[in-house]
């Protein structure tokens, strides 16, 4: 892997890991979200005028259905629990999904990485839900856990359509409709809004910027093993919130992010 692209990685996990924590500890996480993904839609707005994808409408409200339910739910979750307990397993629950999803649902025989990685992603997930248990989080393990199926889903949805269409335009319409829906669904009142719109800007730019080196990333290397890089984003999620959740939450988030990157390399 060039060392360009392995900076490009890091740099992104920094920002991933970076804007997840200060979503986490902001008094809104639901609305903020919310209005981060409009932002970044609204920037992007230009690119689906100038190519909209109208080839691609049903997948368009497919994925906006779903990153909706992930932006809600990543929310709450971020409400209800500590980050070192929602980040790991709403990071992790989609690499285990779609590993397991391939072994059993599309009879792949899973490598000997893929294996070793399934097992050392649930062994950390359990730890950290355990961890979550003990705090009285289990709704926030619940929600993360969900969070990381709809993850699975508008990957999914996505990587159908934007084979089909220009993505940045694509997702200019995803991220509005979504963002969209979850604050027609929650109707905030003005007041929250204004409160939250500083810090969606900042949340935006990190998610943004996080998304745009991966994409820079995947130019340079092979998919798998740019996947499998950021899962170092786990690990400094948990670092970055210093909430000392113990050594069962630490050790539970380098499982996590081990066997997601066996799992997705």
């Amino acid at each position: 892997m060039p060392l360009t692209a392995v900076l490009l990685v890091l740099a992104s996990t920094i920002l991933h890991a970076g804007w997840n924590a200060r979503l986490h500890r902001g008094g809104d996480p639901e609305v903020v979200i919310a209005l981060a993904y409009l932002f970044v839609g609204i920037v992007l707005l230009p690119t689906a005028v100038a190519d909209p994808p109208g080839e691609v409408v049903g997948w368009v409200l497919a994925s906006s259905l779903a990153q909706g339910l992930y932006m809600g739910l990543l929310g709450s979750s971020y409400r209800t629990g500590s980050l070192g307990v929602a980040y790991p397993i709403s990071r992790g629950t989609a690499p285990l999904l779609v590993g397991l999803g391939g072994w059993l649902l599309l009879d792949e025989t899973p490598s000997v990485a893929t294996a070793v990685g399934l097992l050392v992603l649930v062994v950390g997930l359990l730890a950290v839900a355990g961890v979550g248990a003990q705090r009285a989080e289990r709704r926030a393990v619940g929600l993360a856990a969900v969070t990381g199926l709809c993850t699975v889903a508008y990957s999914l949805v996505d990587a159908n359509a934007v084979d089909l269409t220009g993505a940045l335009g694509y997702l200019s319409l995803v991220m509005v409709l979504s963002s969209l829906g979850v604050l027609a669904v929650r109707r905030p009142s003005v007041a929250r809004l204004r409160a939250g719109l500083g810090e969606s800007v900042l949340v935006g730019l990190g998610q943004g910027g996080a998304y745009s080196l991966v994409l820079l990333a995947f130019q340079r290397a092979q998919a798998g093993q740019v996947a499998g890089l950021r899962q170092v984003s786990v690990v400094l999620g948990v670092l970055i919130a210093r909430e000392a959740l113990g050594p069962r939450a630490a050790w539970g988030a380098v499982a996590v992010a081990v066997g997601a990157a066996l799992v997705v390399w």
